[in-house]
């Protein structure tokens, strides 16, 4: 099973909250997007890229490395449910609890669980 990575919006918004984690995959400053072997995993964040806008790069990990570290570093967790009403199955939502205090958000509603784990990081980052 492959792992879904995150949008060039939400690798952006994790660059913005000092994501630092290794990752494999990553977005120029074009929003290409780029793969590199598992042995070349480095830290696309770091200040290394950022001497010139051009050589800009954005980590974009898979969708379960940034949930969790939202949730270990950020104290925020992301929990994917899904509707169910009269024996109807419906689509997916992500609700956002933040952990110091118990703030609760909900996003909107989604036809795939990845779609609303990452709206979900992506609500997360933007209240912090």
């Amino acid at each position: 099973m492959e792992q879904k990575t995150a949008s060039i919006e939400t690798a952006r918004l994790l660059r913005k909250h000092r994501f630092n984690e290794p990752t494999t995959s990553y977005y120029d400053a074009d929003g290409t997007f780029h793969t590199v072997s598992t042995s070349e995993a480095c830290n696309w964040n770091s200040p290394t890229y950022d001497k010139s806008p051009r050589k800009k790069a954005y980590s974009s990990p898979s969708l379960s490395l940034a949930h969790q570290w939202l949730r270990e570093k950020k104290r925020f967790d992301v929990l994917v449910d899904r509707d169910y009403l009269f024996g109807k199955v419906g689509k997916y939502y992500a609700k956002i609890i933040r952990l110091k205090d118990g703030a609760i958000g909900e996003t909107g509603k989604y036809r795939s669980f990845e779609k609303a784990l990452e709206q979900g990081i992506v609500k997360a980052l933007r209240t912090m």
